[in-house]
């Protein structure tokens, strides 16, 4: 049932300064899933209305030319105020730390209980940079949603209580990324995610020359976008850049490889991953995964048995990793074979409705 016209009494208001960025599906899967329906207010500009389309979404954009002080905040806040009542909104949602001041004010005054989504960068770098970003918000919040177990402790150091905290992966479609064979043909790794530091193109980069020399038929695909774009493209050997794919692209692009390569790493500014969808994505379409010891990753792979997991910025294990499952049919099957039925509790259907279960307890404890 869908999260904007299903048939629950009340909305959910969802909240994001930015809706939607490329690699943030993950929003629109869960948002789209819910039974509760829903209404979605950005604060900047609408992006990728065609690749995550929804009917019931508003930019309040317009309220940049008040320029960044009172004036915009309390047009905002009007803004959404206006939205709440005439959706008869009873919860709200928001799916990022950033931002959050804009919607206090709403959320104050109308007196609805608050859920927030935090990622990542929101509670690691953000909080770093910003130890009392959440003071004002502990009082608001009646609950945090994390991805992973990983982040909890980083949650509550920030300020909100524990019993408040709930872990919720972030979910895939496992009827869209389904299990396929091991594709024939030159064997074929694939990356996919932003090109940034915390990715770990440099240890990419440093591995598959190594890979290619033990390996000469293999191939590398890297799709993805970003800053470190001009680093994709300086490795050497059989590689291919794809900028920005669609969720079609990256699905095909699976079934054509032998293996995902993640080899993410904690970069400048505290980045980190908190869980690593395309991993889980992979599992759930029968791929086994390469990836590292790194923030809430190791939670959603099983090593040995879905994923070869090597240590953070270690070149050289990448490189042993990739050549055994390029080269070794028997484990390549075995770990492929094992990935579907693990990712399979992460569908987002069940992601979802623990979602829902965390709105009816706020709202039943909201005073």
């Amino acid at each position: 049932m869908s999260g904007i016209g299903g048939d629950a009494p009340g909305r959910v208001l969802h909240f994001a300064r930015r809706w939607l960025p490329v690699s943030e599906g993950f929003v629109y899967d869960l948002v789209r899933s819910l039974h509760r329906p829903g209404v979605v207010v950005a604060t900047e500009r609408l992006e990728n209305a065609d690749r995550f389309p929804l009917a019931d979404v508003h930019s309040l954009a317009w309220t940049s030319r008040l320029g960044s002080g009172p004036a915009a905040r309390r047009a905002r806040t009007a803004a959404l105020m206006s939205l709440a009542v005439r959706r008869h909104v009873v919860v709200a949602h928001a799916h990022h730390g950033y931002g959050l001041g804009d919607l206090a004010g709403a959320v104050r005054r109308r007196r609805v209980p608050l859920v927030l989504s935090l990622h990542g960068d929101d509670v690691t770098g953000l909080v770093d940079q910003y130890p009392d970003y959440y003071r004002d918000a502990v009082g608001l919040v009646t609950t945090v949603v994390v991805p992973s177990q990983f982040l909890v402790d980083r949650v509550t150091a920030a300020g909100f209580g524990a019993e408040r905290v709930r872990v919720i992966p972030s979910g895939i479609d496992t009827s869209f990324f389904s299990p396929a064979p091991l594709a024939d043909g030159p064997p074929q790794a694939l990356f996919v995610g932003r090109f940034v530091a915390k990715k770990g193109l440099d240890i990419l980069a440093a591995a598959w020359p190594v890979v290619a020399q033990a390996v000469p038929a293999a191939r590398l695909q890297m799709l993805g976008f970003g800053e470190l774009e001009h680093l994709a493209r300086s490795i050497p050997g059989n590689v291919e850049v794809v900028l920005s794919p669609t969720r079609a692209a990256v699905r095909d692009a699976m079934r054509q490889s032998r293996v995902v390569v993640s080899p993410s790493r904690t970069a400048p500014g505290d980045a980190v991953e908190s869980l690593l969808v395309v991993n889980v994505e992979a599992q759930a379409s029968g791929r086994p995964v390469v990836t590292t010891r790194h923030g809430g990753i190791p939670e959603y792979v099983r090593d040995g048995e879905t994923a070869l997991v090597v240590p953070e910025n270690d070149a050289a294990a990448l490189a042993d990793a990739l050549i055994t499952v390029l080269t070794d049919d028997s484990v390549a099957g075995r770990l492929g074979a094992a990935g579907p039925g693990w990712a399979a509790q992460f569908d987002v259907s069940l992601m979802a409705r623990r979602v829902d279960a965390a709105y009816d307890d706020a709202i039943e404890r909201a005073p």
